[in-house]
């Protein structure tokens, strides 16, 4: 499985720095279930299919394509940067990619 995190755009609000997917092989049992029960921020907020676009997006390689991608968001009520700094943010990816490779 291969951790990703992105920086999310800068709005008027106040939010932590990004967010963190992880990659799911496509031989891997969890590959394209919408429902995964993990304990992440907030829960996860993303499940899809990985296509070209998403490559581009997360600047990932085109062997990425195809994957099944799970994600959380730092952008709930009363996140922030010191709370949710970029460190925070792929440490909790990690810890959500390991939930995932227990399961």
């Amino acid at each position: 499985m291969k951790v990703v995190i992105k920086e999310s755009n800068r709005f008027e609000f106040e939010f932590g720095w990004g967010n963190g997917y992880v990659l799911i092989p496509k031989n891997n049992h969890l590959h394209g279930n919408d429902y995964i029960n993990v304990d992440v921020h907030g829960g996860l907020t993303f499940s899809g299919l990985v296509d070209a676009k998403m490559v581009e997006y997360l600047e990932l390689d085109k062997e990425d394509e195809g994957k099944w991608c799970v994600g959380f968001d730092t952008s709930h009520y009363g996140d922030n940067l010191s709370e949710w700094s970029k460190e925070k943010v792929q440490e909790e990816t990690e810890k959500l990619k390991n939930q995932l490779l227990n399961q």
